[in-house]
């Protein structure tokens, strides 16, 4: 079904693009200024003569006029189900402990939480019972500029693992509301919640979702400008070498993937109790793996590292590594950085 609104808000942003007033466009296409007011506020749809000439002028296709998810049908390389504007490549979850933790999600609101937190409004996890994001708010002045850094590459950008943080998209889209992105994650509520969410909040006609796993990314080769991710790789349930293998693929030659990752170093893992870390490493035998030597593996030519500073578990309270760590009695530093990789 044809999202009226969403095609209003489209071919508005087109004809601002061109700098045409809609009084102007009117007299390009011989129809009144009050016939391009209902299309663009989802008051009707134009004529299929209409639409073509509109995708002329415009100079993109009659389906990325009209539909949500025209972008992932071009690019993606297999067949996949869409309901309410989501494009779904996996199946719903069915591990109960991923099913609890999509349901406190949803519970807590933590969509809305993480959202209000990146873009500095009330109504974040300082207001709530839970209390301050710590870790968020430190990184935040990094995110909005890498957030802007990836805005001005420009071009389809996948952000990938976005989870209910957002990734690096929240950050995306204050520095350009009108940036092409692909919200994505391997769960199934995840994307759809913050496109339950965004719809109300932003009503952004260029943002797509799709539920995939990253480590299988159901894209053609060469069709994404940008890869962001924001610790989705260093935490991903798979094989993050294969991860980065499928970042290359489906980037367009000169594309970029940046990302932001932990881990920590050997010198810090030495310093830990014996019996502490062997524990940890049993449970997270990557935790010292920047992956710098599996990014050159999968074919980057030209990597850029910028440190982040650091984070411990001691300030983050709710993933599972700083709840492990605490059973542990220790406390564990993560240095963190930011990576820019050119395909």
């Amino acid at each position: 079904m044809i999202d009226k609104r969403h095609f209003g808000r489209r071919a508005a942003d087109f004809r601002h693009r061109l700098e045409l007033s809609q009084a102007g466009l009117a007299e390009r296409l011989g129809v009144s200024a009050q016939a391009v007011s209902k299309w663009e506020t989802g008051a009707a749809l134009p004529d299929i003569e209409l639409l073509l000439e509109l995708s002329k002028l415009y100079g993109v296709s009659v389906n990325e006029l009209l539909e949500d998810n025209a972008l992932l049908g071009c690019i993606a390389s297999r067949a996949f189900e869409e309901k309410g504007g989501v494009a779904y490549f996996v199946p719903p979850e069915s591990d109960p402990e991923c099913l609890r933790w999509e349901e406190d999600m949803r519970r807590e609101g933590w969509i809305a939480r993480n959202w209000r937190d990146a873009w500095h409004q009330p109504g974040g996890w300082a207001d709530s019972e839970y209390g301050r994001n710590l870790v968020g708010e430190r990184n935040r002045p990094d995110d909005l500029r890498i957030g802007r850094r990836i805005a001005d590459l420009g071009g389809v950008i996948l952000d990938i693992g976005s989870g209910p943080g957002g990734g690096y998209m929240p950050f995306i889209l204050q520095a350009d509301p009108a940036a092409r992105i692909i919200v994505s994650d391997r769960s199934r509520v995840a994307v759809e919640e913050w496109k339950r969410f965004l719809d109300r909040e932003l009503d952004s006609p260029y943002v797509y979702y799709a539920a995939l796993d990253f480590c299988d990314i159901p894209f053609r080769s060469c069709t994404v400008d940008v890869i962001s991710d924001h610790g989705g790789i260093i935490n991903c349930i798979g094989d993050r070498s294969a991860a980065l293998r499928e970042c290359w693929r489906v980037l367009r030659p000169g594309g970029t993937l940046v990302s932001l990752n932990s881990f920590v170093t050997r010198e810090t893992l030495a310093s830990l109790p014996d019996d502490a870390r062997r524990a940890l490493l049993r449970e997270y035998p990557f935790i010292s793996d920047s992956l710098y030597e599996d990014t050159v593996l999968a074919g980057f030519r030209k990597i850029d590292s910028e440190a982040a500073g650091s984070w411990s578990t001691e300030e983050d309270r709710d993933s599972s590594i700083a709840g492990f760590a605490r059973s542990l009695g220790i406390t564990i530093e993560f240095t963190q950085y930011i990576r820019f990789c050119e395909k």
